[in-house]
């Protein structure tokens, strides 16, 4: 059995960083975790005990950040954690993750765009952060996302937690609506309504995969090219 548990700390965060958001001390590179052993004891497990990698880059980029509010802030070292989808920074020591996110309109990081933003998810709506791909009518975003896998051997000592990196999924989103997956070809015309019979064509002779990262840049390009 796996139990999450992160611990909070709010407080003055570096820099111009204060200027927009609180901060949350993610203890060590993520939150940590209990683990029952076979013995029903407790054991504190941290993220440098847990095989693979949670990040995006483990690596902190000095980033760009406009806010909201139209502030801009240069040079912030920043990472992404994609398992509990943060930005994180280093504060005397500590590893921080920006509290309010949704104060944050893009960040650019490397070559990278991110934005914050609301996304349905299957019982509820949530937001989180997506890297976009294209910007235009619709802004195609790509949400990449980790998870914790449990050991398929428990009687293999070696075979031990490890992150896991999913698949990445692609939402679209229109505006300051919420971004919504898309799944499957007829997902992705209901989503783009009211488009053109021309640009309907286009994705069925096309055969568009919604899994393919490529194909849906081509896509987006395609509608710009061809208004309604």
């Amino acid at each position: 059995m796996i139990i999450l548990s992160a611990l909070i700390w709010t407080g003055q965060v570096f820099g111009q960083v204060k200027d927009y958001s609180g901060a949350k001390d993610v203890g060590y590179e993520v939150v940590k975790i209990n683990s029952i052993n076979q013995n029903n004891e407790k054991k504190y497990l941290e993220e440098k005990d847990i095989a693979g990698c949670p990040f995006l880059d483990r690596q902190f980029q000095k980033s760009y950040i406009l806010k909201t509010n139209g502030v801009e802030i240069k040079d912030v070292p920043l990472r992404f954690n994609l398992y509990n989808n943060n930005m994180e920074f280093i504060k005397d020591g500590k590893i921080l993750s920006i509290e309010f996110p949704s104060e944050i309109q893009r960040i650019k990081m490397g070559d990278k765009i991110f934005v914050y933003a609301r996304y349905m998810k299957p019982k509820n709506i949530d937001n989180g952060f997506f890297q976009v791909l294209y910007e235009g009518d619709y802004q195609l975003l790509r949400k990449d996302q980790v998870i914790i896998k449990s050991p398929s051997d428990k009687t293999n000592p070696n075979d031990s937690l490890r992150f896991e990196k999913l698949p990445p999924q692609f939402y679209l989103l229109y505006g300051n609506g919420m971004a919504h997956l898309v799944y499957s070809q007829k997902k992705l015309i209901k989503t783009l309504q009211p488009i053109s019979q021309q640009v309907i064509d286009y994705i069925k002779s096309n055969k568009i995969d919604t899994k393919d990262e490529s194909q849906l840049i081509h896509l987006m390009e395609y509608m710009a090219d061809n208004p309604n």
